[in-house]
Parts: structure tokens; sequence; C-alpha cells
């Protein structure tokens, strides 16, 4: 895939990063286009070499883009930072038997289980969110999840028994962590973890921090939705990044990804990031329909079902791993309570909400802060 430096003509020179359901393109020199200029940085900065790697991780394609003196210490930075995420995709995922969260799922309950740094950060997050959402977002709800899993799979909706049993075996107050100590504990036998809706943002802040560690700064990691970005290229403001516009059918959203060209396409939102990073949730990807009902893979933890319809929801944040969850649980949430949520937050995350209406039609909507391209400034680390 080509460079923002190499697209020729008068719109060339600016980095963009749209996101495609849950999957991120560098829209560059790929049929995506690259719209106009960047707003130039106060102070041109030394020519730097631009590297971009990427890499099947975590059920999604993982993408580094950044800019460093060599091409070496690049692509070297570059792969540290997916050797991070791979560290994480294996102690993380709780479709791997061997990982730390698995074992953690298969502990006896009320014994207090050693855990790493990075799951107790998650935990302790996890457990802060769970809090202000009465448990709209709960990672507890591993064998919630996992029955929905195989739903999807087979395509046959699970019994109202079932999904019962399996809302009722989670529950945040199951979850103890000691941070002092480093142990977890369930206090009840069943309870299974599955961090999906968080580890992605967490691995991503990981990643742009191994770059960082290289003395790199010009960086921008994406994992499917979840994009973590650092310093802005060279003689730019900020990357610039694609949030689409949801189509009001799956049909017509999929064929926006495989052709901007395609008949029905609409420009998507763009906005401007540095130091911060963003997320999108929603079914673009993964849903199921039985009864002429579309059934998304978000569910709401509290009833045990899944949303229904279609929607997506989007939140830029100061670290991925805030914004991963936010925008999940926000798409929980009605958009009254999501957006109080959010003004609780201390750094006052910004957000997207779209949902296609009873009528076919799409609706949008988004916070005062929303940082719309020619709109307010970035989330920024002080």
């Amino acid at each position: 895939m080509g460079t923002d430096a190499d697209a020729a003509g008068p719109d060339a020179g600016r980095d963009r990063v749209t996101e495609a359901g849950r999957a991120i393109l560098i829209a560059v020199g790929v049929g995506l286009g690259v719209l106009g200029a960047g707003t130039p940085a106060p102070e041109a900065r030394p020519a730097l070499q631009r590297i971009e790697v990427s890499e099947p991780r975590m059920g999604t394609l993982a993408r580094v883009v950044l800019y460093a003196a060599s091409e070496i210490e690049g692509k070297a930075a570059a792969r540290a930072a997916l050797d991070r995420v791979a560290a994480l995709d294996a102690r993380l995922s709780d479709y791997r038997d061997d990982s730390e969260v698995a074992a953690l799922s298969r502990a006896a309950a009320a014994v207090p289980i050693a855990a790493s740094d990075d799951l107790i950060a998650l935990l302790q997050a996890s457990e802060d969110l769970a809090r202000r959402t009465g448990g709209a977002f709960d990672v507890t709800a591993g064998r919630l999840t996992h029955l929905w899993r195989r739903a999807r799979r087979v395509n046959v909706l699970p019994t109202s028994a079932d999904v019962e049993v399996a809302r009722a075996a989670g529950g945040h107050r199951h979850l103890r962590v000691d941070a002092a100590r480093h142990t977890v504990t369930l206090t009840q036998p069943g309870v299974e973890l599955d961090l999906g809706g968080i580890a992605k943002g967490y691995a991503a802040d990981e990643a742009l921090r191994a770059i960082r560690a290289r003395g790199i700064g010009a960086a921008l990691v994406a994992l499917g939705g979840d994009i973590a970005a650092g310093d802005p290229p060279p003689g730019r403001a900020a990357w610039s990044v694609a949030v689409p516009r949801l189509a009001a059918s799956a049909e017509a959203s999929a064929a926006k990804v495989a052709d901007r060209s395609a008949s029905g396409a609409t420009e998507p939102y763009w906005i401007a990031l540095a130091h911060a990073a963003v997320s999108t949730s929603g079914d673009a990807e993964q849903w199921m329909t039985a009864g002429g009902v579309r059934y998304s893979h978000v569910l709401d933890l509290r009833s045990g079902w899944p949303l229904t319809g279609r929607r997506s929801t989007t939140v830029v944040a100061r670290r991925g791993m805030d914004a991963d969850a936010l925008s999940t649980a926000i798409g929980i949430l009605d958009d009254a309570a999501g957006a109080a949520l959010l003004r609780s937050m201390r750094e006052r995350p910004s957000a997207l909400w779209q949902h296609v209406a009873a009528d076919g039609a799409v609706a949008a909507h988004q916070t005062p802060n929303w940082p719309s391209f020619d709109g307010p400034a970035p989330v920024v680390t002080p």
C-alpha cells in the first residue's frame, strides 16, 4: 500500500485513516482516495521516512504507520509494536485455552489468582465502567457472550432459559481485583471473562507505547475499529481519521467498503486526531437474522439479549482503552444515559451516535465537543 507522500495531484500529502465497519484501511492509493491537503503544523519537521506494517492480530488486521529517521529504525519500532499486540493477544484472548484470561475463568471460586499488570489494568478499568453503567458494560459476562457467539455461528436463537442461565452466571459484583497484591478473585463458580469490549483499545495504546519507547513520536496504530494516535505526521497538525456514515442496510455498507464510487456512497465523518484514540462499536460485521429480526453481536448484558436494528457509536478519548469500552457502553445505554456517562468522565470524551430509524432513514447526532475536521481541537495529552 502506498504512502500519502506518494499520492499524486494537488490533494496529495494528507495522512488519512478510514474506519470501514470494524476494519481500518489506510486510505492512500487504494481506491478510497486522499481528500485535500493537511493543515500545516506551525513549524516544518525534518524529513522522515514513512513506514507502514500490518499483520493479522486479535481477530482483525493490526496496522502500524509511523515516521522514523531511517527505515531500519522505523521497521524495528513497528515490529516492537506488533510483538506487543501479539503478546497481549496471547494473554487476553478468551478464544485461546492457554491465555491468562481463560485460565482465570477456569480457576476455583473465591481463590485469589496472581494476575499480570496488563490484566489488572484492564479489569480495574472495566470494573469502574461496570459500576458507572449499572452493569451494561461487564467483562464477567463471558458465559453470555459465548452463548450468543455460538448462536450466530449456527444462526439459531438460544432459548430464553439458556440466556437467563448464562446471564446469571456473570456480574461484576463477583469480580475482586487487588492491585496491591496483583491478584484477581472470582467469587462465584462459573464466571467467565470476555475482554472483547476493551482489549483492542488497550493493545493499541500499548503498541503506541512500544513505539514511543524507541524514540519515535509520529505514529498511529489501528486494530480493526480501534485507533490510537501519537504525534501527527511531519508537517501536519493531526492525523485525519474517517468514521463512515452508517448505511441504511448492511448491503449498502458492504458496497461502500468494496467500492467508494458505488452508488449511494457518502462522505464519511472526518476527524482530526493527535495524542488521542477513537473507537467505533456496531454491527457492521457480526450479526444474525432470525424471525425477520436483525440481532447485533453487541449484547445488553442487563437483559442478556442483543441489540436489534442497525446502529453504531464512535468515541474519541485520550486512551484507546477508554474509547473502546465507552463506544460499547454508550451503544447499549439510551442516548441520554450515554451522554450523561461521557459528561461524568474527567476528560470528557466525545461521541457520535448513528442509527437506522424505523422508517429506514439514517439519523445521527454528536456531543458538542466532537472533533470534526473543522471543529474543536482533538483531545490532547497535557
